[in-house]
């Protein structure tokens, strides 16, 4: 979906597909499908059509032996329901605890409950979670517009996600949502014990229609042993190729358990630009001065394309100097940790390459940041450890 309000398309409103109301038997089958597809839809506010568009893409392809498409839909217009997507069909898991419920989607027991109950009705040896939402970089997703007024909207957090989806038999979480492909919600998840293997976010924006749900659903039911690699990776294929034409954005898939070995190799990396930053400055300022991606025109002009600044460091650093080999292990790591990225084109043209970071473009804008939301930032965990104090180093506060 679209960032948040301030940076999104208007939506049509549109009618709705009515839904059967048959109630889904409880029980498990013994021998448990190869995944599950969960999306926890979020349409509590004006994404109610596209949420509907989304869903008519996976009823054309269905459910099978092999693979389950479920939806826990909140729209503008009732209450939560949570879907079992058919062949053209849907059918009512009428069990689940917030089916039927007026359901504050922001609410990460809502999230953790989804994710148990699907384990014991189902098995399934994958499960991939989908937050399709608004999205909003370092802030979270899922804003539900039943729960206060559009400053005071209760949402989900990353350390909420995090500490919601912490230990839990996730193979994929996704977002369909703006803005989440930053290296600090992918930290903040690894830090809480998230132990999913793959993370599939975007840099930047995701047009109003979300992910091409109906080719991916497609791909995933003809061969439903693929791994999560494998699906991942089918996700971001799917999604440049159907925004190839017109489409500033990208999509990319982060191997988790790797992002903490790339989080290693930065602080070695900005200890030395910190500790000589009179010298380096320059540098970095050039670093992100390129990594500045052509969507900053659609706001998001605080956040750069991360692995791009130290591209830029390492190839002007001085030769044989500890920075320049240091520079070089960071994106080593890098390399392995955001393997598939997927733009579309024109986005393709700035190079974008997985993961952004919050960097803004000046010491004005970082120091008395409100759009941003700039008083939030130091409470993700990669601030915290260490992002932050280069930062200040950086613009010499």
């Amino acid at each position: 979906m679209t960032g948040i309000l301030a940076r999104f398309f208007a939506v049509v409103a549109c009618g709705f597909v009515a839904f059967g109301s048959m109630a889904l038997p409880s029980a498990a089958a013994e021998d448990g499908p190869a995944w599950t597809f969960a999306m926890y839809m979020c349409s509590d506010n004006d994404l109610d059509y596209w949420g509907q568009v989304n869903i008519d893409w996976l009823k054309s392809v269905g459910s099978t032996d092999d693979v389950k498409f479920v939806v826990l839909w909140d729209t503008s217009t009732g209450p939560a329901n949570l879907w079992l997507v058919e062949k053209h069909s849907t059918v009512r898991m009428a069990d689940f605890k917030y089916d039927g419920v007026e359901t504050n989607m922001g609410d990460p027991e809502v999230l953790e409950s989804l994710v148990d109950y699907l384990g014991s009705e189902f098995g399934s040896e994958n499960l991939l979670i989908d937050l399709w939402n608004h999205g909003d970089d370092f802030r979270g997703i899922c804003f539900d517009h039943d729960t206060g007024t559009e400053d005071a909207l209760d949402y989900l957090t990353h350390q909420e996600i995090g500490d919601a989806l912490s230990g839990k038999p996730v193979s994929v979480i996704a977002a369909d949502g703006c803005g989440l492909g930053i290296i600090e919600a992918s930290y903040e998840y690894v830090v809480r014990g998230v132990t999913a293997e793959w993370f599939v976010a975007s840099e930047n924006y995701v047009p109003l229609q979300g992910f091409p749900y109906e080719t991916i659903g497609e791909d995933l039911v003809s061969d439903p042993g693929m791994s999560p690699k494998a699906l991942s990776k089918v996700i971001v294929e799917r999604y440049a190729e159907f925004y190839n034409s017109g489409w500033l954005t990208e999509l990319a898939a982060i191997r988790l358990a790797e992002i903490r070995d790339v989080v290693d190799q930065l602080w070695d990396v900005t200890a030395i630009l910190s500790n000589d930053m009179a010298i380096y400055r320059g540098l970095v300022a050039s670093g992100r001065a390129q990594a500045t991606m052509g969507w900053s025109q659609y706001g998001w002009e605080a956040y750069v394309d991360f692995p791009t600044i130290f591209e830029v460091i390492s190839k002007r650093a001085p030769a044989g100097s500890a920075l320049k080999a240091e520079a070089k292990e960071l994106l080593m790591a890098l390399e392995v940790a955001v393997p598939f990225v997927g733009p579309g084109y024109p986005a393709e043209v700035w190079g974008p390459e997985g993961l952004s970071v919050f960097f803004p473009p000046s010491h004005g804008s970082f120091k008395h940041n409100v759009f941003w939301k700039g008083s939030l930032y130091p409470t993700m965990q990669f601030a915290q450890d260490g992002w932050l104090d280069f930062l200040h180093s950086f613009y010499g506060i």
